[in-house]
This record gives structure tokens, sequence and C-alpha cells, in this order.
């Protein structure tokens, strides 16, 4: 059975989403300072979600499989299974996130706001540490393409 490849459109878009995801941690980190901008706080209460689920997709759909079939190790496994786990995680928080984003930009919200300033910061750390996870991945699978080997050879 053929294992879909990442091609070079593929990893455009996932470097591109990688990119958005972090400058949506910057907007939020903006937002959390100043949650009186009830514009922002809606736009990124709707971009969140979908955002992450489009970044989500492309990496289980190709990188992830292309990183397995060329590491062929358990630790690539072991590594994949995390990083599916971690989705599963940041989707949920996401969620959660664009609620309390909402209701802030509404004025209901009632979270008090260190709270509120946490749980997007935690978020946000989780967040980059699981994208520069997910680009050193990538970094390994270019690399060892390139060369020609596997990943872990």
């Amino acid at each position: 059975m053929n294992e879909p490849l990442l091609a070079a459109a593929d990893i455009g878009r996932l470097e591109t989403l990688h990119t958005r995801l972090l400058d949506l941690c910057l907007r939020l980190e903006e937002a959390a300072g100043d949650p009186g901008i009830a514009g922002e706080l809606r736009e990124l209460a709707e971009t969140i979600v979908p955002l992450l689920k489009s970044a989500h997709e492309l990496e289980e759909r190709l990188l992830f499989p292309d990183f397995d079939h060329h590491a062929g190790s358990r630790f690539a496994t072991i590594t994949i299974e995390r990083l599916k786990a971690e989705h599963r995680c940041d989707q949920f928080a996401a969620g959660e996130i664009s609620e309390t984003l909402q209701a802030l930009a509404d004025d209901c919200c009632t979270l008090p706001p260190e709270v509120v300033a946490r749980m997007i910061g935690g978020f946000q750390e989780s967040l980059r540490r699981h994208v520069f996870s997910e680009k050193i991945i990538l970094e390994a699978l270019l690399s060892a393409k390139e060369q020609s080997r596997d990943v872990f050879a």
C-alpha cells in the first residue's frame, strides 16, 4: 500500500498554516492584554477552531504518514500518536477559548480576567510548542528526502 506523500504544495500550505497559528498566538496575547476590542475578539473566536482544524487535517493526512513511512521506527509511531493526542486536546481548548472570547466580545464573560489570561497563555504555550515539534518533523523529513535516506537510519 502506498502512503500519501507530502508534495511541495502541501509543504507550502503547512508552513503557511503554521505561520498563521503562530500569528494567532500573538493576536491572542494582544487581546489578552486589551480585552476591550470586541471586533478583534469576535474575529479570533471565529478563526481559532477552523484554522487549527485545517492544520491538523493536513498534518494527519500527509505529514504524519510520510514521516512514519520514512522513519520506519517505533519512535516515529509513538511521536505521531502523541501529536495526534495533542491535536485532540488543542481542538478542545480552542473551542473553550473561542467561546470565552465570544463571551468577552459580548461583555458577558463570567470568568475573572486572571483566569482568561492564564487560559489564553496556556493555550499559546502549548500551541507554540506543538507547532515547533511539527516543524522539526517536517525539517527531518525534508532532509531525509533530500539525502535519499531514512530519517533515523
